[in-house]
């Protein structure tokens, strides 16, 4: 795996990360169930739907997507980069979060037994399927740096290593401060979803336009800053 290949990786697994949806869900977990198992049955949902899910994407459309992109020259793939980056513009400026509070959503919570959290996990991730296009992203990037069959599901499990941090940042923060931490995350909830959303539309909104502007730049001096 190559030093490009793992910086974008990370990079687009944090971005993926800062999904509220996601921590909506967790905070309430911790809010109605505090249990430990039952939060990281939780995780296991998520990760297992998005690992799976990512094996199946790469291994259905690598063959497929190897050879469009090979028989594509660089005009075509920097077009294909400029709608993306306009769409991820578009998205910025129409994102808007509606998630709905923890406490919501904890009153909707039937079972409390870790294969239900699972579930939920499962479900969550889901859902959140249509905003899943820094996993694509980072899928096509797997694909065009041909690691292999070990490389690929390296690469998948360091994508999701890296995308389920912040999930498990907040259960080392409930398994060291307890009862403490609980008691602040309603105050926790609201900073977590406004700066979530925050970086989501206006990181959209960046990326986009960065993309648009390398696809300039392509065309006017013959070179991009990324490569293909």
């Amino acid at each position: 795996m190559t030093t490009t290949l793992l910086v974008s990786l990370i990079g687009l697994a944090l971005f993926d990360s800062l999904n509220p949806s996601l921590f909506v869900a967790l905070l309430y977990l911790l809010l109605t169930l505090r249990s430990v198992l039952r939060i990281l049955s939780y995780i296991a949902g998520v990760l297992v739907v998005n690992y799976f899910g990512g094996l199946l994407l790469l291994v259905g459309v690598q063959e497929t997507i190897g050879r469009l992109l090979e028989n594509l020259g660089n005009e075509a793939l920097f077009g294909i980069q400029f709608l993306l980056g306009m769409v991820l513009v578009i998205f910025g400026f129409l994102f808007k979060a509606t998630g709905k509070s923890a406490h919501d959503i904890a009153k909707k919570l039937r079972s409390t037994k870790p294969v239900h959290t699972f579930l939920l996990g499962m479900a969550v991730m889901l859902n959140e399927i249509t905003s899943a296009l820094p996993y694509f992203g980072a899928i096509e990037r797997i694909i065009q740096t041909r690691l292999g069959t070990i490389g690929n599901l390296l690469a998948l499990t360091a994508y999701n290593d890296v995308f389920s941090l912040p999930l498990f940042g907040f259960l080392a923060l409930f398994v060291a401060y307890g009862q403490r931490f609980i008691s602040q995350v309603d105050r926790v909830t609201q900073p977590v979803m406004i700066w979530t959303v925050r970086i989501i539309k206006h990181g959209s909104v960046v990326l986009g336009i960065v993309l648009i502007l390398d696809t300039v730049m392509f065309f006017i001096t013959g070179a991009g800053l990324i490569e293909w």
